[in-house]
């Protein structure tokens, strides 16, 4: 059975390849890929079999350190600092980045972005979601739905948890083979070293020309089968654009007390849209009113050229964009008028009447798209 067949057999993927790309731009928590070539023997593997056998992966438990280079040759962006200072969205496109993460199961995982001087937190435990900036000093609480099963999700706008992007290799690496479609070669390269562990390297690479990612590099754990680390080659670059990887990973389930957490004294506590200071004065939250949020986005085309759509209000689009979308290139055309964001990997185009369109395409592609679908 070849590589594409076995992969029809599973559900569609709304998310297509570019999709998971821009994802990982937007919340890459990263650092260094330290893969190097291994004379270790692993047993010989056809890319079917190792595909099969990444989808079928499962481990109990497992915490370590994922490290990540992010270089996507984005213009200059102005810093702007968001809740976790150095976790700012500009800040977090470019260069090095470090996390940690523990897994305990689909009822208890944690994650940690670890800045300069500061910290990012989320907590999962059952249906308790915590958010902890240690540089603004806030926890925010989320219960979540009654029989909740799943990743773990991030709340947004302090009123209703939204599903967390794929920050780690594995989230990355299971967008990336499910949205295999007849338009990639799939191979197995030489084995790899990773995090200290002997691996396999599976690579995607698109027959589509037109798209700009030119392959996709996994790494897979000889032992566990679980991808531990992820590296995407922009078309023509034999440098990777992005680097996402286990700089040392543990496969035994981490201590219960890891997935706890009590805000320290001080703390200000925003709970189911309530802002509650920890003290004296924590009897009378104030209440926040609920945000709007972009519309879920249309899927255009199919492959590695797929593009989507998010639709906003321009007041919606502004305000999340701020100062970055004055910095981008002022382009127009039958489609309208609106700014565009062009890097290695990735092609945005932001329209003045709140239409954002993304892809792993050039820009003559997000023109196509938004001329015939306005």
């Amino acid at each position: 059975m070849n590589p594409v067949s076995i992969l029809r057999q599973r559900r569609a993927l709304r998310w297509s390849v570019p999709t998971c790309i821009a994802g990982v731009i937007a919340l890459a928590a990263a650092g260094v890929f330290t893969a190097e070539a291994t004379s270790e023997k692993l047993p010989s593997k056809s890319a079917a079999t190792l595909l099969a056998d990444v989808q079928s992966a499962r481990v109990t438990g497992f915490s370590g350190t994922i490290v990540a280079q992010m270089s996507l040759g984005l213009p200059s962006l102005p810093a702007i600092a968001g809740n976790g200072g150095q976790a700012s969205l500009p800040a977090l496109l470019s260069g090095s980045h470090t996390m940690r993460f523990w897994y305990d199961g689909p009822e208890r995982q944690r994650l940690a972005l670890l800045g300069t001087t500061n910290e990012t937190d989320l907590f999962h435990s059952g249906r308790d979601l915590w958010q902890w900036d240690s540089d603004g000093h806030i926890a925010t609480h989320t219960l979540l739905p009654a029989g909740h099963h799943g990743p773990m999700t991030v709340p947004t706008g302090r009123t209703a948890p939204a599903t967390s992007p794929d920050l780690t290799p594995q989230q990355i690496a299971d967008r990336l083979i499910k949205a295999i479609t007849p338009t990639t070669v799939v191979t197995v390269a030489a084995n790899r070293r990773v995090a200290h562990r002997a691996a396999y390297e599976l690579v995607l690479t698109p027959r589509d020309a037109t798209t700009l990612i030119g392959s996709v590099r996994i790494a897979v754990d000889g032992s566990t089968k679980l991808p531990i680390g992820v590296q995407v080659f922009a078309r023509d670059n034999t440098s990777p654009a992005i680097d996402v990887s286990f700089s040392e990973v543990t496969f035994r389930r981490p201590p219960a007390s890891n997935f706890t957490f009590t805000p320290p004294p001080g703390a200000s506590v925003h709970q189911d849209g309530a802002v509650k200071p920890q003290g004296p004065t924590s009897e009378h939250p104030t209440k926040q009113a609920p945000q709007a949020s972009p519309e879920a986005a249309t899927i255009i085309g199919s492959g590695w050229t797929t593009i989507a759509e998010y639709r906003a209000t321009p007041a919606q689009i502004a305000k999340a964009g701020g100062p970055l979308l004055s910095q981008l290139k002022a382009v127009s055309g039958p489609w309208g008028h609106g700014r565009l964001l062009e890097s290695a990997l990735l092609s945005a185009l932001v329209t003045d009447d709140g239409r954002v369109f993304a892809g792993a395409v050039d820009a003559s592609a997000l023109y196509a798209a938004a001329t015939t679908h306005k």
